[in-house]
């Protein structure tokens, strides 16, 4: 009988463990890095959106990402200054994001403007500007998160190594900060 009520005791203790870390896991410390989103820019006189996919390691904490500019910025239309050749088209982003709390993270992008070169050129396209947008992610649910970017862009000639970043040290001649809110695509039902 001592070994039932043993027994009972501790499926009930085990079930009310099990219990309290499920009601644990549906807080701030369960918000996750990994999927799809889309981001919009807000409360700016500049559009911007874009997409991007990002996969989290297995703690949810680090993840790395891919994507493309579906709206971009036009350094001179914004700012009445051509501080580069127009790019007739970008490359995709590719971005690094860590969590710095239970709904917090910090993330690093880069992209490329790129022009595009004649038939006979021997590339398709030239290197007009290196694209670097930095900041801070705060998750306000689940699927949304509010942004922060500071943008910098540099010239090609500020990679003096090839490297594909600008160089250390450099500083950039065009910066700019936006909002955005970022939204996970929803899960089909």
């Amino acid at each position: 009988m001592r070994t039932g009520l043993k027994n009972l005791f501790t499926l009930l203790l085990l079930t009310l463990g099990l219990s309290i870390s499920a009601m644990a896991g549906n807080g701030a410390d369960n918000y996750k890095l990994g999927g799809a989103w889309v981001a919009k820019v807000v409360d700016s006189p500049l559009p911007g959106q874009w997409s991007y996919v990002v996969v989290a390691d297995p703690s949810g904490k680090n993840a790395s990402g891919h994507g493309s500019v579906e709206i971009g910025f036009s350094t001179e239309a914004a700012f009445g200054y051509p501080y580069f050749e127009p790019e007739d088209t970008t490359s995709p982003l590719l971005v690094q994001v860590v969590k710095t709390g239970p709904d917090t993270a910090s993330f690093y992008s880069i992209w490329y403007g790129l022009k595009e070169l004649g038939p006979t050129s021997p590339v398709s396209h030239e290197l007009v500007f290196i694209g670097i947008s930095t900041g801070e992610l705060k998750f306000v649910g689940p699927d949304k998160v509010h942004a922060t970017h500071d943008f910098a862009f540099y010239y090609p000639s500020q990679d003096a190594d090839g490297d594909g970043f600008p160089d250390e040290g450099e500083t950039t001649p065009f910066v700019f900060q936006i909002k955005t809110v970022d939204t996970r695509l929803p899960l089909p039902h």
